[in-house]
């Protein structure tokens, strides 16, 4: 299994609308680069048209601080007609356009390049995008996707298991444990390798350690099933 684990791309994409949460977690090999396209091109524009569909007031009033800093040269000339400016506009005339479908239309411009640097980069405009427009929003509304190696993406993913266990269980204080949910059922245990685990993560170099890499995506695999 570990034969090519540090180079499997991870995507790890999560949305909560109030109404419902969505978390997947998923990796792929450099073969199934069609599979990974797919579903971070689903997650992305599925949820930049909910969360518009849901927000749109806050999306529509939404400050987006230094649009064109995010964008590339080529794709300022798709933000604007997307955005609505005329031919000639300039940064002078981002707060009379429509950013939001502006953005969009570049995150969606990005995908369409399939390639793995511009999914990546799409997904980081994703993230801002949606950041910035349910700032001023009154909800616990969100959504993220993160792709990356396992180098990029293990000491993010590994954190925020570690961060749904309780606190009180991570020194094995017994009292939190009674009826326990089924995440803690499945991760209390492994509490103490888990900080192991995250402690030689933080190396440099740690995706040379094959013992490493092997138990991450052991973790990673529970953690899969747990959200699905």
């Amino acid at each position: 299994m570990a034969l090519g684990l540090a180079d499997q791309i991870l995507v790890w994409a999560y949305s909560d609308t109030d109404a419902y949460t969505l978390e997947t977690c998923d990796w792929y090999s450099a073969e199934s680069f069609a599979h990974l396209h797919l579903a971070a091109s689903e997650f992305i524009v599925d949820q930049l048209d909910l969360f518009y569909g849901e927000f749109s007031e806050w999306f529509n009033l939404a400050e987006f601080p230094d649009v064109l800093g995010q964008l590339q040269p080529s794709e300022v000339a798709v933000f604007f007609k997307a955005a609505g400016a005329p031919g000639d506009a300039d940064s002078g005339s981002i707060e009379n356009c429509d950013c939001f479908s502006g953005l969009r239309a570049v995150i969606r411009y990005r995908l369409d390049q399939r390639s793995l640097e511009q999914i990546k980069l799409a997904a980081q405009l994703f993230n801002w995008t949606t950041d910035f427009g349910l700032g001023c929003c009154d909800t616990n509304a969100c959504a993220m996707i993160r792709i990356g190696s396992a180098k990029e993406v293990a000491p993010f993913l590994l954190q925020r298991v570690l961060n749904q266990i309780p606190v009180d269980a991570k020194r094995g204080n017994q009292a939190c444990q009674d009826q326990p949910s089924s995440f803690e059922q499945r991760f209390l245990p492994l509490a103490p390798v888990l900080t192991m685990l995250k402690e030689t993560i933080e190396s440099a170099d740690w995706v040379q350690n094959q013992l490493a890499l092997r138990l991450f995506f052991w973790i990673a695999e529970m953690y899969k099933m747990e959200v699905e």
